[in-house]
């Protein structure tokens, strides 16, 4: 941590984790640098922290030494709270810099309900919320991600924008910002919009016809180009990080995640991400084998993620599995992939994941019939379907997650009733298979051949919900459908909506991406008092000749061959509809319902047929052929990770420093090892112990120098030692922690009165109930030694009490006791009945 401020309000916050820096492969902000950039993610920390994009992004700047280069990310309310009212400006992570000193400040837009935390992280580093309030001295405002397939919402709050694969683009920007860092900020952006693929909104003028809609989108200037066309990366020498960030949090995607391809072969009609990403492209194996080895090394994680819009149609993806599962099966290595087609190739990919650490396999057939398949271009039949899900059950998966639509363009209830017969069908046929079913409003969005559709209205969402809840026999649930009415509303908005963006912000939008968050009634306020009409925006099909408020942007495809794509979408359905009636009319449901039996039987022998060098995870582990027992001390910013947040860092250090450790029995095995108690967040410990084991005997000095040379900064190794392989466990051993209490304003006559009382109530939190327990018999000692107070307190499994609470007692009235005295757990030890202490 470099700002005491900041350090103080961290003792405030419900998980102040989130904001510290000095987690593992993370940059050390250069403070000598003269050009510095910050890159921004509108969503709490365990969000942001996983968005690849960002860290490619992060690292490229700083390896290249094109700037400092740090991270921000969304704050929760309560630091927001805390930050209004000390009036501190929001900072960033690595040096806890406010953002308004920054010369780039780079927001990543995933989806389009992060508007108003970006707002409202503008506002916080007391930055002008709106582009043309920023005066020469303010950062440049930049925004990317696949969101900005339609950017116009935005562009009143960002200076420019990047569309497409920013790798190449952002050195650029960079490059340009140093230039024209002493001149007009009217010279830097029109200098910037001669770059490929940046897009700077204030220098192009939007006109409106007496209805409403957009008449045209043009550049004030004639020297500016009209249409901007999105920047498209060579994948197969791309850059990408070879040591990924560790955190010390646990985000959404904690794993070694590596990009094996970015766009996608397929083209459904309803898809934004694979327009935006397009076209399809893929790393070299040879190179993602590589990644595999520096992110394992360097990392320590259990799983790795091989990720892309469609992994299973990466054309080495058989070799990749295959090597990466020969190098690391020792290792208890757990394989991931996220994006799998419903397909046989699926599942031959899919039996290199542990499927006991991964008891869920996931398909997206996205809707019920052939039929409504074949509208939407996701060209998969329910035969397909069937035999897919028949064949992952034999094979021993026994959850199936199925992701579908619902309002889609010419959807009927005979497409909602055709899940219930695909769901029926294999439920008869398979044994001990679950379905956990996913239904989420279809979303028209821009760049797409669906963009001139409408939304279905809220009403026939919820019917349609209703409807399959009635006849499913399977768990299933809805996403939010007023939110995805506001998605809607941003994707397919013009300028004007960003009225309606700042107003929802200023009644108190935040976090509309969270379902337990989400302000439906503040929304719809926001736009009513913007004079908008939601209507307008969601639920009108839009006219072929109609100029959209997007039209000024190129991402790769026409819209004379997106609507002609819609078109033939609509065509799928008359086409489908004369083959029915030329057949007997039953369906594609209906015939596999009457043929169903043997497609169990085929399932089986499909699934029995494992790769020749696929190697099983095994169930067995080596014996442990010594135990040692570590002693750390965590000072600075990382004592504020919680006690398992710390056990995930001891335990990845192991993984890390190339010993051969041991493992836990079992299909999701751990490194074997125990902890002793916790200490409390934002303390610091000289004393953290970790219980280690190891298949082979190895020289402790050894031990100590591999381990020393993989934690992260703030963690020492202090000792090690070698214990029995059968001994208790260091936390049912040790009874007494001794603690040191800094800044203390106290004296040797007002310790000897606090202890001489017959009773020392304190209060304790416990199961998030406040009680008064008598805190004296658990007190050992207490002592001034000059401005600390050393303090030894009894614990147990039943008993206990936080240093903090006895010194409120002590201190009585003072206030912000937390904020001022810096507590350390200084030694635990082990008090026999007899009296005898001793250390582990």
């Amino acid at each position: 941590m470099k700002n005491p401020k900041i350090e103080n309000i961290l003792n405030l916050v419900r998980r102040p984790s989130r904001y510290i820096n000095g987690e593992l492969n993370s940059h050390t902000a250069d403070m000598s640098a003269d050009f510095s950039v910050c890159l921004c993610f509108p969503d709490i920390y365990e969000v942001g922290a996983s968005n690849l994009g960002l860290e490619i992004l992060y690292h490229l700047v700083n390896e290249k030494k094109l700037a400092r280069c740090e991270r921000a990310f969304a704050p929760d309310e309560d630091l927001e709270k805390i930050l209004r009212d000390q009036k501190i400006p929001l900072f960033s992570l690595e040096s806890n810099s406010d953002l308004k000193s920054f010369d780039i400040v780079g927001f990543t837009i995933q989806c389009e309900l992060v508007a108003t935390n970006i707002i409202n992280m503008l506002d916080l580093s007391e930055i002008p919320v709106f582009s043309r309030d920023r005066k020469d001295c303010h950062p440049l405002i930049l925004g990317g991600g696949p969101a900005l397939t339609n950017p116009e919402p935005f562009c009143d709050f960002f200076d420019a924008f990047v569309l497409g694969d920013g790798e190449e683009v952002l050195p650029e920007i960079i490059e340009t910002r140093k230039k024209f860092k002493k001149s007009k900020r009217a010279d830097l952006l029109k200098e910037l919009s001669k770059i490929d693929g940046v897009y700077v909104p204030s220098l192009y003028k939007v006109e409106y016809n007496d209805d409403n809609t957009v008449k045209s989108v043009l550049p004030f200037d004639p020297d500016v180009k009209k249409t901007v066309t999105k920047r498209t990366l060579n994948l197969e020498n791309a850059y990408f990080p070879s040591k990924k960030i560790v955190p010390f949090v646990e985000t959404v995607h904690n794993r070694l995640n590596i990009e094996v391809a970015r766009g996608c072969p397929g083209q459904c009609r309803f898809c934004q991400a694979s327009k935006y990403y397009r076209p399809w492209r893929q790393r070299p194996v040879e190179k993602l084998l590589e990644l595999v080895k520096n992110g394992v090394e360097s990392t320590g994680y259990e799983e790795i993620a091989f990720s892309s819009l469609s992994c299973s149609d990466y054309k080495h993806l058989e070799e990749l599995l295959v090597k990466t599962n020969e190098i690391y099966a020792a290792s208890n290595l757990n394989i991931s992939l996220p994006s799998l087609r419903c397909n046989e190739r699926s599942l031959k990919a899919a039996q290199y994941i542990n499927r006991s650490k991964r008891p869920t396999l996931t398909f997206a057939p996205e809707a019920g019939s052939d039929r409504l398949r074949d509208v939407i271009g996701k060209y998969l039949s329910e035969k397909q379907i069937v035999e897919t899900l028949l064949s992952a059950n034999a094979m021993g998966w026994k959850v199936i997650k199925l992701y579908f639509m619902i309002g889609l363009p010419t959807e009927t209830d005979e497409d909602l009733a055709a899940i219930n017969s695909i769901v029926r069908l294999v439920r008869k046929e398979a044994k001990g298979l679950n379905f956990n079913i996913t239904v989420s409003p279809f979303v028209p969005k821009a760049q797409t051949a669906f963009q001139w559709v409408a939304m279905a209205r809220p009403e026939e969402i919820a019917r349609k919900i209703d409807f399959l809840k009635g006849i499913v026999p399977a768990s299933l649930k809805a996403h939010n459908h007023r939110a995805s009415v506001l998605e809607a509303f941003m994707a397919k908005g013009d300028r004007r909506v960003s009225a309606a963006v700042y107003k929802a912000w200023q009644k108190g939008a935040r976090f509309d991406q969270w379902a337990d968050k989400f302000g439906n009634d503040i929304w719809t306020q926001a736009i009513k008092e913007s004079g908008l009409d939601l209507d307008f925006y969601v639920y009108r099909t839009i006219k072929e000749d109609e100029a959209l408020p997007w039209d000024h942007l190129n991402y790769g495809v026409s819209k004379d061959w997106l609507y002609n794509d819609y078109l033939k979408g609509l065509k799928e359905s008359l086409k489908f509809k004369e083959q029915t009636q030329n057949s007997d009319g039953s369906g594609a449901a209906g015939s596999l319902l009457a043929t169903g039996g043997s497609f169990a039987a085929e399932a089986a022998q499909r699934s029995s047929l494992l790769p020749q060098n696929y190697v099983e995870p095994s169930l067995l582990q080596q014996a442990p052929a010594m135990r040692v027992l570590l002693r750390f001390s965590r000072k600075g910013a990382v004592r504020f990770i919680s006690h398992l947040e710390q056990i995930e860092v001891l335990r990845r250090a192991a993984r890390r420093c190339g010993l051969a450790v041991s493992f836990t029995a079992g299909f999701s095995p751990q490194v074997k090892s125990s902890f002793g108690p916790p200490v409390s967040v934002g303390h610091e410990s000289s004393c953290e112990y970790m219980d280690l084991y190891f298949n082979e005997k190895k020289d402790l000095g050894e031990i100590k120098e591999k381990i020393s040379a993989v934690l992260p900064d703030g963690f020492c190794l202090l000792s090690v030692k070698k214990i029995p392989l059968k001994f208790p466990a260091i936390d049912v051993l040790v009874n007494v922690a001794e603690f040191s209490i800094k800044n203390v304003a106290v004296l040797d006559k007002d310790v000897e009165k606090f202890m001489s009382c017959g009773q020392i109530i304190v209060e304790k939190t416990k199961k998030g109930k406040t009680v008064e327990i008598d805190a004296k018999p658990l007190i050992k000692n207490m002592q001034v030694c000059g401005s600390t107070l050393k303090m030894s307190l009894y614990f147990g499994e039943s008993k206990s009490v936080k240093p903090e609470a006895v010194l409120k007692k002590l201190l009585e009235n003072h206030a912000n006791y937390a904020t001022i005295c810096n507590i350390e757990r200084t030694n635990l030890y082990i008090e026999t009945t007899d009296g005898e202490i001793y250390e582990p």
